[in-house]
């Protein structure tokens, strides 16, 4: 989580050895290590309404009452709540005094989380322990390190504390200084630190050995980033890399902890959590809770140092975190293997398309369907590449894989894929989709009477249907997924109005895929295919069981009716059961 008081750059003109002192803070008593006497500031006074009040720098960090970190200069007077030791309690008067600029102190606590009461009102101090690179510089002569940060002023100010806890090394420990500036540093054994943001440039050219990385979950250039940063630690054999960070939902950092853990990776994990640190009890739980009104999610999160997916995602969270992706076989230019086809089995491909402009992703699931539970065995994802050039990447995939039926999704550009595959290739195994009346749609080979589409138009009842299906097949485990995109995917695919859709700013497309083939799973053209009903599979378990774990969602098999009521939902009815179901 990006803090405040990881871009507070406090000045410090002197700093007083205070260890014998300690200071109320809100999970007791703490020990102070020193007192920082600051440049001047303009004064600025805030009060609230059970009478408290302090006198500070506009860019002071206090606690609204979720616990986050804010500055004076931002409380809203009878709007933000802010957190004292009577409890949250309401500002009622932010201002600046005409009074002259002042010097101010900072204290650094001796506490995991720095903070303390001033004026009965919870703080923040800003200085924390860089022990680790002080001691990798100090004693290893011709090193660099690159602190990095998600802004550069964030990553400067890490680097102001290393240069803190430097000039209160004892002097025997000190190094001569060749270089000292807000943006890098040198001692005189020709060993650094530098500072920068987390860009695709940020130390392109240096040979890094020591590469730090604060919050890195948080960065949401990642892919960019790290091609650009990995060679400049590559090419050494003792280069060291250092990831911190608070969880951020299943993205790459989730996928480097796993991949640690499993030791496929050089990665050292190490887990730090809230009750690691001394003085931290049940009553201090229960405080933190109470300051994050109860948001037991967000303590998980931020304290439990869980992995979580966002809320109200169409597969439930508790399944979300069983969900561990592979490592692939081969990973080439979007196309990411898993297994090499297998004589005799059976695959299924499902394809989504997009215009290759660089925005939505064209991607494709093939499936091996020859048994339950189906296997994810390669994934594709890529949003440069051409209709054209897609078609011909399928075309020659769905070939390695036995000759996989493939079904193509042509609400947009699709059609033109699929016509491709059919006329350019001579693809025999392209299925196709007909109107079935109240049945809805249905798989056909295209050779029928009626007028077939070459390919799955994503209708509402489809995509109800297909999302209903993948959550009892995931959530049964019925279905085995390897792929890190395609669970990153799944964990904010979340509900929107009647429907589920990827969050802002995230994508679908691989999840999409799972979509319509949970819907064709349900079809009597699979069936027939694969001598499997999934549908029958799925309910070996009590009627009772299925129908907790179904609602609100409803499925369709031959001989039901469908209808719509007044408020847009659906009603699926077949020879013992009536299922209530929301829109997808």
């Amino acid at each position: 989580m990006y803090k405040l008081s990881d871009n507070v750059n406090r000045k410090f003109i002197e700093s007083y050895d205070v260890s014998e002192w300690e200071i109320e803070t809100d999970t007791g008593w703490e020990s102070i290590s020193h007192s920082h006497k600051t440049i001047e500031y303009d004064v600025w006074k805030i009060e609230t309404e059970d009478g408290s009040f302090l006198e500070c720098a506009d860019t002071h960090i206090v606690f609204d009452e979720n616990m986050n970190e804010i500055f004076v200069m931002d409380c809203v007077p009878f709007e933000t709540k802010i957190i004292t030791k009577n409890g949250p309690s309401l500002v009622t008067n932010v201002e600046k005094l005409n009074s002259p600029a002042e010097n101010m102190y900072d204290l650094t606590v001796s506490s995991d989380n720095h903070r303390f009461y001033s004026g009965n009102i919870l703080s923040h101090n800003s200085t924390t322990t860089c022990g680790f690179i002080l001691w990798y510089i100090i004693f290893h002569p011709d090193k660099t390190v690159a602190l990095l940060a998600n802004k550069g002023e964030t990553a400067r100010e890490i680097l102001g504390r290393v240069q803190l806890a430097y000039q209160h090394l004892p002097k025997w420990l000190q190094q001569g200084i060749k270089e000292w500036n807000k943006g890098s540093f040198e001692l005189e054994n020709n060993s650094r630190v530098i500072a920068a943001a987390t860009s695709a440039s940020a130390i392109r050219g240096y040979t890094i050995n020591l590469l730090f990385i604060d919050e890195a979950a948080h960065i949401d250039n990642w892919d960019e980033f790290f091609t650009s940063v990995y060679p400049t630690i590559s090419s050494g054999y003792e280069s060291k890399i250092i990831l911190v960070s608070t969880p951020n939902g299943l993205n790459h950092f989730y996928s480097t902890w796993v991949n640690a853990k499993e030791g496929r990776n050089g990665y050292n994990p190490i887990l730090v959590n809230w009750k690691d640190v001394p003085g931290r009890d049940e009553k201090w739980k229960q405080d933190t809770l109470a300051g994050m009104n109860f948001d037991i999610e967000k303590f998980n999160q931020e304290m439990e140092c869980e992995f979580l997916g966002s809320s109200g995602t169409l597969i439930a969270g508790w399944k979300l975190k069983e969900l561990v992706h592979q490592a692939p076989m081969v990973e080439r230019d979007g196309m990411i293997q898993y297994f090499q086809p297998e004589k005799g089995h059976v695959y299924i491909m499902i394809c989504d398309v997009s215009r290759g402009k660089g925005l939505d992703y064209s991607a494709f699931q093939v499936l091996d369907v020859t048994k339950m539970p189906y296997n994810q065995v390669c994934v594709f994802r890529n949003n440069s590449v051409t209709p054209l050039d897609y078609a011909d990447i399928i075309h020659r995939t769905a070939k390695s894989y036995n000759d996989a039926y493939v079904l193509v999704e042509i609400n947009d550009i699709g059609e033109q894929v699929s016509s491709s595959l059919q006329f350019d290739f001579g693809y025999e195994n392209l299925l196709f989709t007909e109107n079935a009346g109240r049945s809805g749609k249905r798989i056909t080979t295209g050779f029928g009477g009626k007028k077939a589409d070459k390919g799955i138009r994503t209708t509402r009842i489809v995509k109800s249907i297909g999302c209903s299906m993948l959550k009892l097949l995931i959530e049964q485990n019925q279905f085995i997924i390897n792929d890190f995109h395609t669970i990153n995917e799944l964990s904010t695919f979340s509900k929107k109005g009647n429907s589920y859709e990827a969050e802002s700013g995230k994508h679908d497309d691989l999840v999409m895929c799972l979509v319509l083939f949970a819907w064709m799973s349900d079809q009597q053209y699979f069936k027939d295919y694969t001598n499997i009903n999934t549908l029958m599979t799925l309910r070996d378990k009590t009627e009772d069981e299925i129908e907790q774990e179904l609602s609100p969602f409803g499925f369709i098999e031959d001989g039901r009716e469908e209808f719509i009521d007044d408020e847009d939902e659906m009603f699926i009815s077949s020879d013992s059961w009536m299922w209530r179901t929301q829109n997808f």
